[in-house]
């Protein structure tokens, strides 16, 4: 069973993270590498065309999360309500990652497009109810922020790792074609081992309460909170500032810095990730996960503008600064995933339902979404720049290319810095709303009224009370 107020056994929190190695050694390809490789001289598909591909994907991808989130919640099954979905999805994001990563030549847009969607229907059929599952293991504040903290390690760890294969084949020799299989590979079977120790070890917890309410107040809470409302908005930000600086990363240091070994740098940026994170972890715990999160985006404003000054062809300032404003890179993604599980727990509150899972694929939502826009900004900024990576770029439009690629992160962090200081959801009003689900809870269990059977549903609150709960523990404002 979960534990409220321990820690969770670290043989447990391995396994459960241990496939966040696997979504990040599939997901950095995607981002940095494949949308370049797809717009090579190799495939008859302009860079344009690819913006737009992995956009679109994006955004079919984005309304199948609120479906799964809702199915992953509801399913009661003697293997739980998330394995079923993440057992499915397993097997089809190998094969669409295998067809995507491993193409045959002169292939077009509509292979690339079939594929991406069956890779990821698979990939949302994981990733939601394994992070919905993450938020049910634990229900302390400062332990949740251990779990997603080492969820992202492992996330930091897999990106280190998939960008040393095509490093060391390009020491090698290989051409792009093998190093993307290679990462394709690397994906797939830690996928298949990372699921299977997770659904084999990971205990799953019963819900005591029910797992739907109305739509209409549901919405209402999701898009009137202020503590939801600010970390959907937080969350597609960063998701657009990450997905957009990774896009331009290897254009930046190839055609800025003029420097060849590009993931060389982004290795150094992600061990620098993995080293910074228990410290912002520790952080969370002194003040708070909003608090800390607001320092983490304090030091990147500081730090991005640093970019600047690195001269072309000097790889030992880019790998040092590049590093160093690689130490705030865990930090955004594990707080916003601690802090959506407080998110859950005030659902519950005020709906009397357990829906991590629907709560969690709103976060998908947002997160995914702003990686869809991002790769889309980015090259058609770039291609409004005058920047063509096939063609000779003169000085005027590096320099441009170069200012985009340093100032954008650091005007977002901006915005997401004004939003995330004066968030109402804090560590003493979390705790006020566990204890009242723990002892709604204890009712039910001792009224018999444990869910078993495949579904079943409680009745929702009375909408006015719904509304005085939404009032009372999360009122719009700044936290104390």
């Amino acid at each position: 069973m979960p534990n409220d107020t321990k820690k969770v056994p670290f043989r447990v929190l391995f396994a459960y993270v241990l496939p966040a190695f696997a979504i990040a050694a599939f997901g950095m390809p995607l981002t940095v590498f494949l949308p370049n490789f797809y717009a090579s001289k190799e495939f008859a598909i302009s860079l344009a065309w690819v913006g737009v591909i992995f956009f679109a994907i994006r955004i079919v991808d984005v309304v199948i999360d609120p479906a799964i989130g809702y199915l992953s919640d509801q399913l009661r099954t003697r293997f739980g309500r998330r394995r079923p979905m993440i057992m499915i999805g397993t097997p089809l994001m190998a094969v669409g990652i295998w067809m995507v990563y491993s193409p045959p030549a002169g292939i077009g847009p509509v292979y690339l497009t079939a594929w991406l969607l069956l890779m990821y229907f698979g990939y949302s059929l994981i990733l939601v109810p394994h992070l919905s599952w993450g938020s049910e293991l634990s229900t302390e504040y400062h332990e949740r922020s251990r779990i997603y903290g080492w969820y992202q390690i492992l996330v930091v760890i897999g990106m280190a790792s998939v960008l040393l294969l095509p490093a060391f084949m390009t020491v090698k020799g290989y051409p792009l074609p093998p190093q993307i299989q290679a990462m394709g590979i690397l994906s797939i079977v830690s996928l298949i081992v990372g699921v299977a120790l997770c659904v084999t070890v990971v205990p799953e917890a019963p819900a005591a309460l029910g797992t739907r309410a109305s739509m209409l107040p549901t919405l209402r809470f999701v898009l009137g909170n202020s503590a939801v409302r600010r970390l959907m908005i937080v969350d597609f930000i960063e998701s657009l500032n990450q997905g957009a600086r990774g896009a331009m990363f290897l254009y930046f240091t190839a055609f800025a810095l003029q420097l060849k070994l590009g993931t060389v740098l982004l290795v150094g940026y992600f061990i620098s990730g993995v080293v910074f994170a228990p410290a912002w972890i520790a952080l969370s715990r002194r003040i708070g996960k909003h608090r800390a999160l607001s320092m983490a985006y304090i030091f990147g404003i500081v730090v991005g503008p640093v970019l600047l000054f690195i001269p072309p062809g000097n790889f030992i300032l880019a790998l040092i600064v590049v590093s160093l404003s690689g130490a705030t890179y865990a930090a955004p993604a594990l707080f916003i995933r601690a802090m959506m599980a407080d998110v859950t727990d005030a659902d519950t509150h005020a709906h009397n339902a357990e829906r991590a899972g629907l709560m969690y694929s709103f976060l998908s939502l947002t997160s995914k979404a702003g990686l869809a826009i991002a790769v889309l900004l980015a090259f058609k900024c770039l291609a409004l720049l005058g920047f063509d990576p096939k063609l000779h770029n003169g000085p005027g439009v590096i320099a441009n290319m170069r200012m985009f690629y340093i100032l954008l992160p650091v005007t977002l962090a901006g915005v997401t810095l004004s939003l995330v200081w004066f968030y109402p959801l804090t560590e003493e009003k979390q705790r006020e709303l566990r204890a009242e689900i723990d002892r709604r809870r204890a009712e039910s269990a001792s009224e018999g009224d444990v869910y078993s059977g495949l579904v079943g549903l409680r009745e929702d609150p009375p909408a006015a009370e719904t509304d005085a709960i939404d009032d009372a523990i999360l009122a719009k404002g700044p936290a104390e």
